[in-house]
């Protein structure tokens, strides 16, 4: 398996090993290292798409010039393969596959390939975004709609109703967990267009969203996120937390 862990001085992306039991684990070798930490917006999600690449996503670690400098890993949206190395369609022969991002907390893949990411703005826009090789996402000259710097997103919510997290694809919509909102919601789309307006399920019922997740029969697991002491849209945890669930889209 694959994990995102932060270490002295940086961040990075190890390969562990399961042993004969679930106790047992090994990191085997790093797979990607020098990633800015900080103590909150620095990653990282990661998501293995049909080619077997491995994508990182990374946030500015609260140095916002970041994300407009190539050559730094932080602020971007990471593509490599398995072992390590870049593969063709990155930027200038790097990690770096699209840049301008303030903190991203979602990627998935569309049947058709396409790549979506969920993105936390600052105070004006949550975005949902279209990824792209190469593209510039606009922060933190722009946020959302607000600006005309950096590539316009596919969707936009305001952070009181949202501050999205993990983010999924099944049956013909993007799902994305909200933190702050403490809903999920779907988002239609197909080939990287908007097919309908998003629709907000689940409001308030189980609290902060942290990740969702396609299953293999089609339902989606959610994981909720009560008991991390947040104060952006924070809850109170209740018996129980925090919870695995099960959602059925039939």
């Amino acid at each position: 398996i694959y994990a995102y862990l932060s270490a002295q001085p940086t961040n990075r992306v190890v390969a562990i090993r399961i042993g004969n039991s679930a106790n047992s684990l090994s990191i085997t070798r790093v797979v990607l290292d020098g990633i800015t930490t900080a103590n909150r917006h620095h990653g990282g999600r990661l998501a293995i798409d049909q080619h077997n690449h491995l994508w990182v996503t990374t946030g500015d670690a609260f140095q916002p010039e970041l994300a407009q400098n190539t050559s730094s890993l932080n602020g971007k949206i990471l593509r490599i393969t398995l072992d390590g190395t870049f593969p063709d369609g990155n930027m200038s022969g790097s990690a770096v596959y699209s840049y301008g991002h303030r903190n991203i907390q979602g990627i998935a893949f569309g049947p058709d390939g396409s790549v979506y990411a969920s993105e936390l703005g600052h105070r004006t826009w949550d975005e949902v975004n279209l990824i792209r090789p190469g593209v510039n996402y606009g922060w933190p000259r722009s946020e959302g709609t607000a600006g005309d710097f950096g590539e316009p997103p596919l969707a936009v919510f305001h952070p009181d109703d949202c501050s999205p997290a993990g983010l999924a694809f099944a049956n013909g919509s993007l799902w994305m967990g909200s933190l702050g909102g403490q809903r999920l919601y779907q988002i239609p789309v197909a080939n990287g267009v908007m097919q309908g307006s998003p629709v907000a399920h689940l409001n308030r019922a189980y609290g902060r969203i942290r990740t969702v997740a396609a299953a293999p029969d089609g339902s989606l697991w959610i994981m909720t996120s009560n008991t991390d002491g947040a104060t952006w849209g924070g809850t109170a945890p209740r018996a129980g937390d925090d919870r695995l669930l099960r959602i059925d889209l039939r």
